[in-house]
């Protein structure tokens, strides 16, 4: 039992960062899934889940098939992790956004397991199995649990107390940054867009939206303009994500409409960034 203990205890003390490595490992996730699909991979298990080809084991599966099987294995396990993460929230910060927001996570979870499921066992088998739409639905499960757990990190780290008086400034500076790099890796703008520009494209706008989002999380001494300007950002770029991901068929006048999201995006982040006040104006964080 003393064991016990001085396990929960320690657990307790890493909260936040028990939250920060989940939503990092689903992160990781969500771009392996990205990456997966680009290369073509995710129907190559011949309608078999959760298994790859009639195996569960990698071994004399193709390239395509493993990282099909990869991204399964990984799947399986960041949802552990997720699982854990709500447990860990609501011991160390019950009926408080944090946990609530571990515990949304895990709710959309069984949601995106049906979808992922769907995607790549029903193909020929239904009609609309593999099809973007249901891969759409699928990319969107996965951004709103990942969405959450930003939001349960944040506000982890807020009601530890340790959220630093520049870390708002910070965050703001790095998603105006992170969606610049997204702009430039827009697809067909500067760059071929081939699965790794394309994962990469995807890369810096989640890390963008992240960014911005932890710091209206937080709202530590923001102003009414950067807030509003950091929401008009993370706005603009859930309209880009709908033109992109497959909800609507990619034309001409859509990827411009996606390029003009894509560039107010940015606009807007940078007015965030800069309206931001500095340190001697922050105010101490709101806690429930």
């Amino acid at each position: 039992m003393a064991s016990l203990r001085r396990a929960v205890a320690w657990l307790d003390d890493h909260a936040p960062e028990i939250a920060l490595a989940t939503t990092g490992v689903t992160f990781f996730l969500l771009l392996l899934g990205l990456y997966t699909a680009a290369v073509g991979a995710g129907a190559t298990c011949n309608n078999t889940y959760p298994g790859c080809a009639g195996q569960l084991s990698p071994l004399g599966l193709t390239l395509p098939q493993f990282v099909e099987w990869f991204h399964r294995f990984v799947a399986m396990a960041v949802g552990f992790v997720i699982l854990g993460n709500a447990l860990v929230l609501q011991h160390r910060f019950p009926g408080t956004n944090a946990s609530r927001a571990g515990w949304t996570a895990l709710l959309v979870l069984p949601l995106q397991v049906v979808l992922g499921g769907t995607t790549v066992t029903f193909a020929g088998l239904i009609e609309g199995g593999y099809a973007p739409p249901v891969q759409s639905l699928h990319f969107i499960a996965a951004f709103a649990i990942f969405a959450a757990l930003v939001a349960a990190t944040a506000w982890a780290y807020q009601r530890d107390d340790r959220i630093g008086p520049n870390a708002p400034r910070t965050a703001l500076t790095v998603g105006a940054g992170a969606f610049l790099a997204h702009l430039l890796l827009a697809r067909d703008l500067l760059l071929t867009y081939t699965a790794t520009v394309q994962t990469l494209y995807h890369f810096t706008a989640l890390l963008g939206f992240a960014a911005l989002f932890a710091a209206l999380c937080w709202n530590r001494g923001l102003s009414t303009r950067a807030r509003t300007a950091a929401g008009a950002a993370i706005g603009f770029y859930l309209g880009e994500t709908a033109l992109t991901v497959g909800l609507v068929l990619v034309t001409t006048p859509v990827e411009l409409a996606a390029y003009a999201a894509a560039v107010l995006a940015l606009v807007a982040a940078g007015v965030a960034a800069r309206a931001h006040p500095g340190r001697g104006d922050q105010a101490r964080p709101t806690v429930e």
